[in-house]
């Protein structure tokens, strides 16, 4: 019986499981004790002192119960054995009342001893407790009805509670060796599911860069035109060379980009939206304008900052996957960029009007759609649909989770005065610029 905890922590939940039900029950036939020698003390005056007795018995597991040790554990031991004999032949003494030494009343306290062995820290250590409770509240009542005048009987009730308790205590150590043995097995599933799902990511990761970076530039070469190399398509060859010369070249980017291109720092400077001029989305745009695609970006372009930088990332690389397949596949150079936000998700709109096509017939070959759009924002827990038709144009739709307004305000003036900051520090020029007197590309 594990609970679902993790292995470390099963044997001591359920020794503290056990040993508070344990003391719970002692409790309980503690001040049954008191409540049934109270009612007969008004007969009997002299009983006074087994409730006296009974009382620091009481008094001394509610200390136990609260600082379990060893010493405390001893002293209710010695306290409870003299506190049965002192209850036993009191209770036993009175003439007229009990015709044997097993009943109830005189079998609470014995109980209430025998559940000191529910603090075990384990079960050998329990039973062990328990076994010494038991046998010293069985010689207690022995020597005290040995005093009296009443026949002794085998007490039943006290011989129960100590099987149950040793029982219990048996089983739960069974139980927990068979935990602790399974516990190896399900750490290494556990391991293992987490191996496969790492694997699965890095496999999608690397897929998507392989079609952003290789298969892109073979497909933007082949369709180039004779003769020598575009100035935008040698910057893209030379943007994707570095990317795979690079080691890490799938690790994650922990937070954006702390420093700003020099050809974008009097514009950062200058913009008055520059939380939009440090997202992937930004970078994209213009890398694929640097291409010779003419991009018109519309709505809220703050709305990017509410983005994770990871999330930012992915959407930036599907941004730009999006639009260069408006160069290589729409057959124009112009595209649309529509960015719209709500209280919980961004969506962005790629259109173009160009050729277009069908994506149930050309999804075979169309691995940027699959790779480097449709997966990775759907691993971000976003969307993606797409509207295309032949002559009619294409449009990307992509919706991914953010942030709410609230919770990134703070956030976004902070990125604000970091970014004017990092272009004070490039271009002192730019910075002291007014920043409306250029408006955002």
């Amino acid at each position: 019986m594990s609970l679902g905890l993790p292995g470390h922590l099963v044997q001591r939940t359920l020794a503290r499981a056990i040993a508070r039900a344990a003391h719970w029950f002692a409790l309980t036939c503690l001040s049954a004790a008191i409540v049934s020698v109270s009612i007969l003390s008004l007969r009997t005056p002299e009983l006074w002192i087994t409730i006296v007795v009974v009382a620091a018995m009481a008094a001394l597991l509610i200390l136990f119960t609260r600082h379990r040790r060893i010493l405390l554990a001893v002293a209710y031991l010695l306290v409870g054995t003299l506190g049965v004999c002192v209850f036993t032949a009191t209770v036993l003494g009175v003439p007229d009342v009990f015709p044997a030494s097993n009943m109830f009343l005189v079998a609470l306290p014995k109980m209430a001893l025998v559940m000191v062995g529910g603090a075990g820290s384990t079960a050998l250590a329990g039973v062990l407790w328990s076994t010494a409770a038991f046998l010293l509240a069985e010689a207690a009542a022995l020597v005290a009805i040995v005093g009296t005048t009443v026949p002794y009987r085998p007490d039943l009730f006290t011989l129960s509670t100590y099987l149950v308790l040793v029982g219990v205590m048996v089983l739960a150590g069974i139980d927990r060796r068979a935990s602790n043995a399974a516990q190896p097995a399900i750490h290494r599933a556990v391991q293992d599911g987490a191996n496969r799902q790492l694997r699965d990511a890095l496999d999608t990761r690397a897929i998507a860069l392989l079609n952003d970076t290789t298969v892109s530039q073979l497909v933007a070469l082949s369709l180039a035109e004779p003769g020598a190399l575009s100035p935008g398509l040698k910057a893209s060859l030379k943007y994707t060379l570095t990317t795979l010369h690079d080691t890490n070249w799938l690790t994650d980017i922990d937070a954006r980009r702390t420093i700003t291109p020099q050809s974008t720092v009097q514009e950062q400077a200058s913009t008055p939206n520059p939380a939009w001029v440090s997202s992937a989305v930004y970078t994209a745009i213009e890398r694929c304008r640097d291409r010779g695609l003419t991009v018109e970006v519309t709505g809220d372009r703050n709305a990017l900052a509410r983005l994770e930088a990871g999330s930012d990332r992915d959407v930036g690389l599907a941004v730009q996957q999006c639009l260069v397949n408006v160069i290589l596949h729409a057959g124009i150079t112009s595209a649309e960029v529509a960015i719209e936000s709500d209280s919980s998700t961004i969506s962005l709109l790629i259109t173009d009007a160009g050729r277009g096509f069908t994506e149930s017939e050309s999804a075979s070959d169309r691995l940027g759609l699959r790779q480097s759009v449709r997966r990775r924002i759907e691993q971000l827990g976003g969307s993606v649909l797409i509207w295309s038709r032949p002559g009619a144009g294409t449009s990307v739709r992509l919706t991914v989770p953010a942030a709410t307004k609230a919770v990134t305000k703070t956030a976004t003036k902070a990125a604000t005065k970091a970014s004017l900051r990092a272009a004070a520090k490039a271009s002192p020029k730019a910075a002291t610029k007014n920043p409306n007197s250029r408006p955002a590309r």
